[in-house]
């Protein structure tokens, strides 16, 4: 059993043997020139997955959302955003920095966006309004609570987004984790979209590194941007041969990443000073709130570091927990019992 049981975040994920090891002898070719044959494979590969025409590396999620806003929007003019998501919340105000667009917060209650809210912030030309370019979706969303969007749930912002000539952009950070709830092809989510971003170093575990689809077009004019943010990488093969392995066994790691954080939830409900909040957990987060005082919750934590166990405190009382592949089942069950052996000692549950 290992020393370090780091909780806080699936980006924790340490890469396999077997991806450090498709690096060795690999030609390195350039990406800005097209000749990266290990690149060019990944990207036709998340393409075909994903049904879109056409893909490029970038080196990370952040920037992938960022380098789509650029691309669809002009300056003064609005995204439609769900309140709880990453490109709102934790990209440093990029939208306004990078691409002076207003973002416009529509609620997504356990992953289903309010489609009267959203249909509601569509706006159009005129005087005294910033007209409405785009609508950016996250997959899976929340990234202290993993909620599956639902199929019946994204095709109607589909219509919506149709009806309105409204651009939809998916933030798919963790879209692999939502194939695997919906036990559908990866395709069946994103033709609801024009663009999709996808995480390599989340649930996929590679080192690091995303993967921007659309199309051809848009793909295009993300190359360009992509080169004005700073992202022109030239030796992306060592980004895309990681990923490549990573396709071959998704589903069945993600898959048992699901079943450990339900090992989590099941060990921790029963407390009477703990709330699950995100609870029943539908994919690989668990997000804990424990009721205590500062000092209670400090001694907590500091209980579990001392263990080995890492979580990731966002709030006062309230943690995240989130399962991942490097982390196996007496691993998972080695963190469940510390989690409330801490919280047991420090809160009087």
């Amino acid at each position: 059993m290992r020393d370090i049981f780091d909780l806080r975040s699936d980006t924790a994920i340490q890469p396999a043997p077997a991806m450090i090891e498709r690096l060795h002898g690999l030609h390195f070719a350039d990406d800005l020139l097209g000749e990266d044959a290990t690149t060019n494979k990944l990207l036709a590969e998340v393409s075909d997955q994903f049904g879109m025409e056409s893909a490029l590396i970038t080196p990370s999620g952040t920037m992938s959302n960022q380098i789509s806003a650029a691309v669809i929007s002009r300056p003064g003019t609005e995204v439609i955003v769900g309140d709880a998501s990453h490109i709102y919340n934790l990209e440093a105000g990029g939208l306004a920095a990078n691409s002076g667009v207003q973002a416009r917060t529509v609620r997504a209650e356990a992953g289903e966006y309010a489609l009267e809210e959203i249909e509601a912030a569509l706006r159009s030309t005129a005087l005294q309004v910033s007209p409405t370019n785009g609508i950016f979706l996250e997959s899976t969303y929340d990234l202290n609570a993993g909620h599956v969007t639902s199929l019946k749930n994204l095709a109607a912002i589909r219509d919506l987004a149709n009806r309105h000539s409204a651009f939809v952009y998916m933030d798919g950070a963790r879209v692999f984790n939502a194939a695997v709830v919906l036990d559908v092809p990866l395709q069946e989510i994103t033709r609801h979209v024009d663009a999709v971003q996808i995480c390599l170093n989340k649930g996929l575990g590679g080192p690091l590194g995303s993967v921007l689809a659309g199309s051809k077009e848009f793909v295009d004019e993300a190359r360009l941007v992509r080169q004005r943010l700073g992202g022109g990488i030239r030796h992306t093969g060592f980004i895309a041969a990681p990923g490549l392995l990573a396709f071959e066994d998704w589903r069945a790691r993600m898959a048992q990443d699901h079943s450990h954080a339900k090992l989590l939830e099941e060990a921790l409900s029963p407390l009477p000073k703990v709330q699950v909040v995100n609870g029943p957990v539908e994919t690989n987060i668990v997000t804990v709130e424990v009721q205590g005082a500062d000092s209670q919750i400090a001694d907590m934590d500091a209980m579990l570091v001392q263990s080995g166990v890492h979580v990731k405190f966002v709030s006062r009382g309230r943690f995240r927990a989130v399962a991942h592949s490097t982390l196996s089942r007496a691993d998972i069950e080695y963190c469940a019992a510390k989690i409330v052996e801490a919280i047991t000692a420090t809160t009087d549950c």
